[in-house]
């Protein structure tokens, strides 16, 4: 199921030391912070925070979700951009 064209992106970007594993648009995306999961959105406050084990949820414009699976990592969000390295 398509969603709204009003609904506003982030861009997101998430990478290994050694390739890129991400790199696109997302109506939001979950992570395993080590104070407990949280869900980013567009224009979200600016943020760092560490990474515990656990799924990162992309939920993209058409509907679908994509899932990855980490060990550890870190998040930053800044300007309507998530970068998420593990």
């Amino acid at each position: 199921m398509r969603l709204p064209k009003l609904m506003k992106l982030l861009n997101l970007t998430i990478s290994r030391v050694d390739m890129p594993i991400f790199d696109g648009e997302a109506v939001s995306v979950t992570v395993p912070g080590t104070a407990g999961d949280m869900t980013l959105l567009a224009d979200h406050a600016p943020i760092i925070s560490p990474l515990k084990a656990g799924t990162i949820m992309i939920k993209k414009e058409s509907g679908e979700q994509e899932s990855i699976s980490i060990d550890s990592g870190v998040l930053e969000m800044n300007n309507n951009h998530a970068t998420i390295l593990i």
